[in-house]
């Protein structure tokens, strides 16, 4: 017995000893250890101290493995949480790692990180776009974008904010349709959605038609709920107001013509704008051609 317990001192004593020779004894070293054998637990208790080490958070290394570890970490832990803190912690770390300076190897590496990160905010945005959760989606594509541009500060947005603002829009928009509050924030918030896009591709035949048809709505919910014995200021004052909102909406009406979108609802949208513009001739134009149409 008491053999067995000397032998046993001895492989502990051999152990100790192999681990200190092998492993530095600064906490970085500790934490890659533990890393290496996916111990992710006691891994982070060592790079957490690490990082406020005074010697070794000022190495950008430091930063970098502990936004590994934070990554594997959300991985396991946290994938399906959209507001992760395990996924922001490790985009901080390999932030400050960049702001000390990668050297290459280390750039590439946390360039394809981050890359994977922003993509995981990008879906949990997606996921989110619900009239429950339309906030946080917006607040999540924020941090999408921040993420991407720190892996690629070349990278090119314009398809992504164009999907996602066009999702937006659309997701808004469905409850607002039936809406007679044409100056609700709502509505203007998804307006304003549209334009954006329209910075970005003046050609996107949706958001030319959906401009077009909120403000074609406004104008009609403004006649229809006009009291006809009002003065005659104020009647001209309304129907003045519906005429610069059809001017409004004409050019994306007539953009999406141009385009061949939604062929059927923008020749009755073109009819129908002349027609509140008092432009019969153009009016009964489009609708010959809409009836044309309608017969093949």
């Amino acid at each position: 017995m008491t053999r067995k317990i000397n032998i046993l001192l001895i492989v502990l004593v051999f152990s100790q000893t192999v681990f200190s020779q092998f492993v530095g004894r600064d906490h970085l070293s500790v934490a890659l250890y533990y890393m290496q054998k996916n111990e992710l637990d006691s891994a982070k208790k060592y790079i957490d101290l690490a990082s406020i080490d005074e010697t070794l958070k000022t190495q950008s290394k430091t930063w970098h493995y502990k936004g590994y570890l934070y990554k594997e970490l959300y991985k396991v832990k946290e994938k399906t949480n959209k507001k992760s803190p395990l996924r922001l912690s490790s985009i901080e770390a390999y932030e400050k790692g960049g702001v000390i300076g990668y050297d290459e190897d280390l750039k590439i590496k946390a360039s394809k990180a981050l890359k994977y990160l922003a993509q995981t905010l990008y879906n949990d945005a997606v996921r989110s776009l619900t009239p429950e959760n339309y906030k946080l989606a917006i607040s999540t594509f924020d941090a999408y974008r921040e993420t991407m541009r720190l892996s690629n500060p070349e990278y090119d947005f314009s398809k992504d904010d164009v999907k996602f603002k066009m999702a937006l829009a659309s997701m808004l928009n469905k409850p607002l349709e039936n809406s007679s509050n044409n100056d609700s924030a709502e509505i203007i918030y998804v307006k304003q959605l549209y334009v954006e896009v329209l910075s970005i591709d003046e050609n996107n035949p949706g958001a030319n038609y959906n401009l077009a048809t909120m403000y074609y709505n406004e104008a009609v919910e403004k006649i229809n709920n006009m009291d006809y014995d009002m003065d005659i200021l104020e009647l001209n004052k309304i129907q003045d107001y519906c005429i610069e909102i059809f001017l409004k909406g004409l050019p994306y009406m007539k953009k999406s013509y141009d385009l061949n979108y939604k062929r059927k609802e923008t020749l009755l949208g073109l009819s129908n704008i002349y027609y509140g513009l008092n432009d019969i001739e153009k009016s009964d134009q489009y609708k010959k051609e809409l009836e044309e149409l309608e017969k093949e």
